[in-house]
C-alpha cells in the first residue's frame, strides 16, 4: 500500500487509543481479519481437494448468493472466461439452461434467495454445485445428489470471503471457466504486506488503514472503483462499512459515474460530509486513470475531501484481494472509532425474523 496516499503524519496521535479502543471488539473480529492469509491458504486447499467435473459442456455460470457470499461470485466474475452472472434474486435468469453451471453459495446455508434459486435450478435440471458451511443447502444437496463443498463454520459470512471465493476460483479454473489463478505466492505476499502495515499493533502514523478510518470518521464514505476491475472492491468496501461500522456508505464505478454522478459536484454545499475514496490498481483502463486524475482536480476545486487507495502484488487476483483486505481493516477501525462492536448485525437479524414471520403468512 502506498504510504503516501493519505494524510501522513510524523507524530503519534495521542488520541489513537481512544479513537481505536479495541475493547469495543467484544467478539475479537480483529483476530479473524489478521488471519485472513491463513484462511486463504486453507481455502485453496479445499478447492484443490474437491473433486468436481461437469457432465456436459458449460458455456455460462450463474452464481447465486447474497451479501458476503455473493462477493465470492463477484470475484469469480472478475476473472471469467465465459459469461458469469452473480444472481441476487429468488429466481434464475431466463437464459439458464443445460449448458449453465449453477453455483449456490451461502455461508450459513440458509439464505432464502439462494435456496429459492437453487430449487428453481433443480426443477429445470441444471448442473449444480453448492458451497456452504451446512444448513438447508447442505440438506438439499444431499437429497438431490449435488456436489457439496463444505467450508468451516463459526464465522461471520463477511469475514469468510477467502473460504467462499478461493475454492470457487480453483474449481472454475480447473474447468477452464475462469482465467487460471495459480500464482498463489504473489497473493500470499500481497496479503502479508497488507497485514504487516494494517494490524492493530502498527501505530496510526504508520498504519494506512487507521489513517483512512480516521479520515472517514464522521463522514459518509463514497467509494469509487472502475468497471470490470475494482468495482467489486468498491461494493465490498461499502458493505463492510455498513455492516462493521454501522454507518452509511455508497459506491459507484468509472466511467459510468462520469455520465451522471459528476454533476453532484455543482452542489458542493451538500457534499461537505462526504469523503471520496478512489480505488486504483495496475489493471485500470488507461482512460479510467485519466478520468480519476480529472475527478481528483474537480474534487480539489469543489473542496470535496478525498483519498486514494492503491494495491499490493503483481497479479490481478493479488491486487483485488489486497484491496478487499485493506477495506476490511478500514471498516474495522471505523467501527471502533464509532464506539461499536463490529461483529453484531442486530438489525439484519431482526429483519430476518420479521421476514420469516410475514413470509409464513403467505403459505
Amino acid at each position: 500500500m502506498d504510504s503516501h496516499w493519505l494524510y501522513h503524519t510524523n507524530t503519534m496521535d495521542t488520541n489513537e487509543k481512544t479513537l481505536f479502543d479495541k475493547r469495543y471488539d467484544k467478539s475479537h473480529m480483529i483476530d479473524t481479519i489478521d488471519s485472513f492469509n491463513v484462511q486463504c491458504r486453507e481455502a485453496i486447499g479445499l478447492g484443490k481437494g474437491f473433486a468436481f467435473s461437469s457432465e456436459e459442456q458449460i458455456d455460462k455460470v450463474v452464481i447465486c448468493g447474497m451479501g458476503g457470499s455473493a462477493m465470492a461470485g463477484d470475484v469469480a466474475r472478475r476473472f471469467a472466461k465465459v459469461p458469469v452472472m452473480v444472481n441476487r434474486s429468488y429466481t434464475l435468469p431466463s437464459f439458464a439452461d443445460s449448458r449453465t453451471l449453477l453455483v449456490a453459495i451461502s455461508y450459513s446455508g440458509n439464505t432464502a434467495e439462494t435456496i429459492s434459486s437453487l430449487r428453481d435450478g433443480i426443477e429445470k435440471g441444471l448442473q449444480a454445485l453448492c458451497i456452504a458451511s451446512g444448513g438447508k443447502i447442505e440438506q438439499i444437496a444431499q437429497e438431490n445428489d449435488i456436489p457439496f463443498l463444505q467450508v468451516p463454520s463459526g464465522f461471520q459470512p463477511r469475514v469468510a470471503t477467502g473460504y467462499l471465493a478461493l475454492p470457487l476460483i480453483v474449481i472454475l479454473s480447473r474447468l477452464d471457466l475462469v482465467a487460471r489463478a495459480d500464482q498463489w505466492d504473489d497473493m500470499y505476499a500481497a496479503l502479508g504486506k497488507v497485514k504487516a502495515e494494517c494490524e492493530a499493533s502498527v501505530p496510526l502514523h504508520d498504519n494506512p488503514a487507521k489513517e483512512l478510518a480516521r479520515a472517514l470518521h464522521g463522514h459518509i464514505p463514497i467509494i469509487y472503483g472502475t468497471a470490470n476491475n475494482t468495482d467489486l472492491v468498491a461494493m465490498r468496501f461499502k458493505t463492510q462499512i455498513n455492516e462493521n461500522a454501522k454507518q452509511p456508505a455508497y459506491w459507484n464505478a468509472f466511467s459510468e459515474l462520469n455520465h451522471n454522478e459528476i454533476l453532484a459536484l455543482v452542489r458542493s454545499d451538500l457534499l461537505k460530509n462526504q469523503h471520496i475514496v478512489l480505488l486504483k490498481n495496475s489493471y485500470d483502463h488507461p482512460e479510467n486513470r485519466i478520468r480519476m486524475e480529472i475527478m481528483t482536480e474537480l474534487f480539489d476545486g469543489h473542496h470535496v475531501p478525498h483519498s486514494a487507495v492503491s494495491a499490493q502484488g503483481e497479479t490481478e487476483l493479488a491486487q483485488i484481494l489486497s484491496q478487499i483486505y485493506f477495506g476490511d481493516y478500514v471498516s474495522y477501525y471505523l467501527a471502533l472509532a464509532n464506539k461499536l462492536d463490529p461483529t453484531p448485525v442486530e438489525l439484519i437479524e431482526k429483519f430476518k425474523i420479521d421476514l420469516a414471520k410475514k413470509t409464513a403468512q403467505l403459505s
